[in-house]
């Protein structure tokens, strides 16, 4: 069964939301690391090696691997301008996980996005 590209762009722009979901979960409960320098470079490497941020890696490897694909079958300028709805996606996320405060003005910006990308979308 042969997937449409549009179908595989809104997986790969899924996969990498939940990679930003997975990444900031992990960093949060590592903690700070602190001002940039020889110390910082352990915390982040540890950082990269507990399991959400470690995850949230290997969404963004599939996501690309999946990217790969379809940039063989349409245009750039076509594709390209869908991975918006990874902004709008990650907010959703955010929101959900995280209870982040989704204001109005942002709610606004995100309806723009969702337009264009549903302009895009149709050309």
């Amino acid at each position: 069964m042969r997937v449409p590209p549009l179908v595989m762009v809104f997986i790969a722009v899924a996969l990498g939301a939940f990679g930003q979901v997975s990444l900031k979960q992990g960093v949060g409960l590592v903690g700070k690391f602190g001002p940039p320098g020889l110390g910082a470079v352990g915390s982040v490497l540890r950082a990269v090696f507990t399991p959400y941020v470690f995850f949230g890696f290997v969404l963004y490897a599939l996501s690309s691997l999946l990217w790969i694909f379809v940039l063989q079958q349409k245009e750039l300028s076509y594709l390209y301008p869908l991975i918006a709805a990874g902004y709008v996606l990650v907010v959703i996320l955010s929101w959900f996980f995280f209870n982040d405060q989704v204001g109005w003005l942002r709610l606004t910006g995100l309806l723009v996005i969702c337009i264009g990308v549903v302009l895009v979308a149709r050309s």
